[in-house]
C-alpha cells in the first residue's frame, strides 16, 4: 500500500493535499508534517482546508500557508484524516473531480474512497500513519515535522488517554520528541490553555444537561454561542470546536456509557458530538445517520430543528447500544 503511494507521490508535478472541513490536531498536524516533507522532497503543493485553521494550531510552523479554497491545476489529491469525499467539504471542488485520490485515514467508518486507500484502523491517529509513510519516503525528522505529527498524535489521543494508544502510538512520540518536538510545550497548548466564551459556553450548556438511562447530553444554540461571543472559528484547540469540548467533559460521567452534545449552527445544521466508554460502540450509528468517526467517538451533521433532531439521534443511540450496555 504505502509503496503505491510513494510511486503517485513522486511521479506527481502538482500534488493537492486536504484535510477534513471542521480540522482537529490531528488534521492539521497531518497535513504540515506532510507538507513539510513534500518540501524536503522537492515537490510543488499545496495544503487546503475548507475551513480555516483554528486559532489554537497556527503556534504550528507553515499553519499561515493552509489555504480555503485552492487554487491552480493539480495532478494528484492527498486527502488525510477524512472518512468520505462530502468530508473534505468546499476544498475539494469539481477542478479536482477525476484526478487520482490518494486516502489516508484511521477511522473504522472510512468508505475508501480514493484511488489508492490506506485506511488503518490500527493507527491511533493519521498523523501516526504519515510518520511511517515519511520513514518509507526516507525523509528525515526534523523539529517541525516533528511538532507538527506529535501535535496530531498528543490531541487525538487526548493525552494518550485514548483506548487506541498502544506501544506503536508511544513509539511514535519517542521517536518525534527525540527529533526536537516539546512535548510539554504541545500540552500546554492543547490542554491547558481556554478562553472565557468556552468556559461561559460550558456554563449555560451544563445548566440544562439530562442524563436520559445510561446516556447523558445537552444542547448548545446559536443563542447560547451568540450570549458568549462563541466563535465558529474554532477558539478551543484540541476539542471539538462547536461544543468547546463539552462532550469530553459529560463523557466522564460515572452514571453514563454515551455522552452526546448537540450544537446548532449558524447555517441551521445541527453538529451531534458523541462519545462512549470503552466497550460502547458508537461509530455505526454516527456512519448510519451521514457521521463516522472510532468506536469511541463519533459524530455527524444532521439538517433539521434542534428538538427533532435530538429525538432523532437520542432513539437511534439508545437502540444501538441495548444489546452493548449489560
Amino acid at each position: 500500500m504505502k509503496g503505491a503511494i510513494e510511486r503517485f507521490i513522486r511521479d506527481a508535478r502538482r500534488v493537492m493535499v486536504i484535510t477534513h472541513v471542521a480540522p482537529d490536531g490531528d488534521a492539521i498536524g497531518s497535513l504540515l508534517g506532510l507538507g513539510w516533507a513534500l518540501r524536503w522532497l522537492g515537490e510543488e503543493y499545496t495544503l487546503a482546508c475548507a475551513d480555516p485553521v483554528p486559532k489554537g494550531f497556527t503556534y504550528l510552523p507553515g499553519s499561515e500557508a493552509i489555504v480555503t479554497r485552492p487554487k491552480g491545476e493539480y495532478d494528484l489529491v492527498i486527502s488525510l484524516d477524512c472518512g468520505d469525499l462530502e468530508r473534505l467539504g468546499a476544498a475539494y471542488d469539481e477542478s479536482l473531480a477525476g484526478l487520482p485520490i490518494i486516502n489516508i485515514d484511521h477511522h473504522v467508518t472510512n468508505t475508501h474512497f480514493g484511488t489508492v486507500n490506506w485506511a488503518d484502523t490500527g493507527a491511533a491517529s493519521t498523523a501516526e500513519m504519515v510518520l511511517d509513510l515519511l520513514e518509507s519516503l526516507h525523509v528525515p525528522l526534523d523539529s517541525d515535522i516533528a511538532l507538527c505529527l506529535l501535535n496530531g498524535i498528543v490531541t487525538d489521543t487526548r493525552g494518550f488517554r485514548t483506548p487506541n494508544t498502544t506501544p506503536r502510538t508511544m513509539r511514535a512520540a519517542l521517536k518525534l520528541m527525540g527529533a526536537g518536538a516539546q512535548l510539554p510545550e504541545i500540552t500546554d497548548h492543547i490542554f491547558n490553555r481556554r478562553p472565557f466564551s468556552a468556559i461561559c459556553l460550558w456554563a449555560k450548556a451544563l445548566n440544562g444537561v439530562q442524563l436520559d438511562g445510561r446516556i447523558i447530553w445537552s444542547q448548545i444554540t446559536r443563542a447560547m454561542r451568540q450570549e458568549c461571543a462563541f466563535s465558529e472559528n474554532g477558539d478551543v484547540l484540541s476539542l471539538p470546536k462547536g461544543d468547546a469540548g463539552l462532550v469530553n467533559f459529560l463523557g466522564t460521567t460515572d452514571e453514563a456509557d454515551v455522552a452526546i452534545v448537540f450544537v446548532e449552527k449558524d447555517d441551521g445544521r445541527i453538529e451531534v458530538n458523541m462519545r462512549a466508554v470503552p466497550g460502547v460502540d458508537i461509530s455505526a450509528v454516527a456512519l448510519d445517520l451521514g457521521g463516522g468517526g472510532h468506536p469511541q467517538a463519533a459524530g455527524c451533521t444532521l439538517h433539521g430543528d434542534l428538538n427533532e433532531t435530538q429525538e432523532k439521534v437520542l432513539s437511534a443511540v439508545k437502540e444501538a447500544i441495548k444489546d452493548q450496555v449489560q
